[in-house]
């Protein structure tokens, strides 16, 4: 059953506000998010339609990709769909026009959140955008201590273009 299930069978023409809390694990978020999650969705209902616009927060405990300390961080986003009461050919393939059976008393927000909150973390997590990360020789942490190694150029298949730069 849904977590984040929104009642909409008796829901009035006009405008409505809902506050929702859960777990992050019960909607599938992984075990880095530890925060609960709040949603606050503002819905404005027609009678051929239902618009949702919604806005959640949670946050939780990441590891850096460059120096692989774990820090905090909050993720928030938000989304709008619209649902409709139409057929699916009418609709065609937007993403965010849902179709609404006559018989439909709830909508639920579980797997949108779910993915938003995914798609909201950088795709390099980092906690900090100046990260020094670790030595490449020693795997000292840079942003906490310097280290004796030489930083050596790497001999690559494309180091020959560096002299091209250099004349």
């Amino acid at each position: 059953m849904s977590i984040l299930r929104i009642n909409i069978s008796n829901l009035s023409e006009g405008a409505h506000q809902r506050s929702l809390q859960v777990a992050p694990q019960e909607i599938g978020l992984d075990s880095r998010f530890t925060k609960e999650v709040s949603v606050e969705a503002a819905l404005e209902s027609t009678s051929r339609q239902l618009y949702v616009h919604a806005e959640f927060k949670t946050g939780g405990v990441f590891t850096c990709d460059r120096c692989l300390e774990e820090f905090e961080r909050d993720v928030s986003s938000g989304f709008d769909i619209v649902y409709v009461a139409e057929s699916r050919a009418e609709v065609g393939e937007d993403e965010d026009m849902r179709v609404l059976s006559p018989e439909t008393n709830y909508i639920d927000l579980d797997e949108d959140v779910r993915q938003y909150a995914i798609l909201a973390l950088s795709q390099k997590t980092l906690c900090d955008e100046d990260c020094a990360g670790l030595c490449p020789t020693c795997g000292t942490n840079l942003n906490r201590a310097k280290c004796d190694c030489r930083n050596e150029a790497v001999d690559s298949p494309l180091s020959g273009l560096q002299k091209l730069t250099k004349n």
